[in-house]
């Protein structure tokens, strides 16, 4: 990967995910719009830009009455993006949209915070909800001391949690963005949500 253009596409989840959806074998446009449940237009747009910067492709074209069915396939199975030509982190459009989805909901479902000192010496914050509103976004951040092993624990046991609730979906649910994160924060200064054990 060369352009900074189709490096671009990669930090999109959108286009990132309609691209990979033709990875494995040529498909037309209306069997992917099923699958992810888009319309066909915006599908048909996104092709197009994906044929333009050369990570789609053509393979085949299928006669019928009024316009021929094309067939799509990904220029390669798999596509490596070095990170200093990705514009953004990869992550970047999902956690705007989770920031902004969770700001939405705040607005709507939460009156305010009370932040007290718990029992333990650690600040505590409780969600106060207004009269007769729905459930408040999760929002919840913690500062933990942790070796490197314990780290990889709590990395794998998020990993784990996350992908049995992706296995097992609620066909009657709605849709939830879901994000955890975890990274070294080497300028911290005081108190950690978790006290050192001697």
């Amino acid at each position: 990967m060369r352009l900074p253009q189709a490096a671009a596409v990669f930090t999109d989840s959108r286009l990132r995910r309609i691209l990979l959806q033709y990875a494995k074998r040529p498909r037309g446009l209306a069997e992917v719009a099923r699958e992810l449940a888009l319309d066909i237009k915006p599908l048909h747009h996104a092709a197009t830009k994906l044929l333009r910067l050369g990570l789609l492709e053509v393979v085949e074209e299928r006669a019928r009455a009024g316009r021929a069915i094309k067939l799509y396939r990904c220029t390669g199975a798999s596509f490596f993006i070095p990170a200093a030509l990705a514009p953004a982190p990869f992550s970047r459009g999902l956690a705007k949209e989770l920031q902004d989805a969770i700001a939405r909901d705040a607005a709507a479902t939460i009156e305010g915070m009370v932040f007290t000192l718990d029992a333990e010496g650690r600040v505590a914050g409780r969600v106060v909800t207004r009269p007769r509103a729905g459930a408040p976004p999760l929002d919840s951040w913690r500062i933990l001391r942790l070796s490197a092993a314990r780290a990889r624990q709590l990395k794998q046991e998020l990993a784990q949690v996350l992908d049995r609730f992706q296995a097992d979906a609620d066909a009657g649910g709605e849709v939830y963005l879901v994000h955890t994160g975890m990274a070294r924060r080497p300028a911290h200064e005081g108190a950690t949500d978790n006290r050192a054990t001697s």
